[in-house]
């Protein structure tokens, strides 16, 4: 019997992690669509990625509603209930970067201004630290955890070098806030990083003097 509810957990704890590598992908995917169509004008594009945002996100409801049954239901322990609640957690936080996206498409459709590389560095390394978090969260990899936070770096000193040349915030248009989402989009991916560290190493880190010790060495 209990062979029996230990094989159903690990099945849907299973299933509802692969949905949620899918719905990251697809997030990291729409990241660099949004970016491409504000660097390029196109507004078709941008609109597409607006009108699909809300149904896209359903996707994430639907893993926090499983995972909500699957803690009320099966009461996992030690490392399944660390894998829910990081699943938990992803999910939520690629929710927040689908629409911080869609507010970048609406830029692509309010003007296009002068777009520096920093813009194009910046939507490669957020795709890059969610696909290397989806990675860490799927395989255990403290390898691609420890990538994934180390790119939040690189992502903050692009930031802060698109601010220093364009320090008249009146004539950047909307460059500097689609910086500004972009920079928030890798805050949501750090706090996906907390939840897939606490599952690996057993502890949380991330915003804990452990941070440095374990992750950036």
């Amino acid at each position: 019997m209990w062979k029996l509810i230990g094989a159903l957990l690990e099945s849907r704890l299973s299933n509802v992690l692969d949905e949620t590598v899918r719905y990251g992908n697809e997030t990291s995917e729409r990241v660099g669509r949004a970016v491409s169509s504000y660097i390029k004008g196109d507004e078709e594009t941008a609109r597409e990625l607006i009108e699909t945002t809300a149904a896209v996100n359903e996707k994430s409801y639907r893993i926090e509603d499983e995972c909500l049954k699957i803690l009320g239901l099966h009461q996992p322990v030690a490392k399944d209930l660390r894998l829910a609640s990081s699943i938990m957690r992803s999910a939520i936080e690629l929710e927040r970067i689908n629409i911080l996206l869609a507010y970048i498409a609406r830029y692509a459709i309010d003007g296009r201004d002068r777009t520096p590389p920093h813009i194009g560095f910046m939507s490669q390394t957020v795709q890059d630290m969610i696909n290397d978090a989806l990675g860490a969260l799927m395989n255990r990899d403290i390898q691609l955890l420890k990538r994934s936070t180390r790119n939040y770096i690189q992502l903050q000193d692009l930031y802060n070098q698109l601010q220093e040349s364009n320090r008249d915030f009146s004539e950047s248009g909307n460059l500097m806030l689609v910086a500004r989402n972009l920079l928030s989009m890798g805050h949501h991916v750090m706090g996906m990083d907390d939840r897939i560290a606490y599952l690996i190493v057993g502890k949380r880190v991330i915003h804990h003097k452990v941070f440095y010790s374990v992750l950036m060495k």
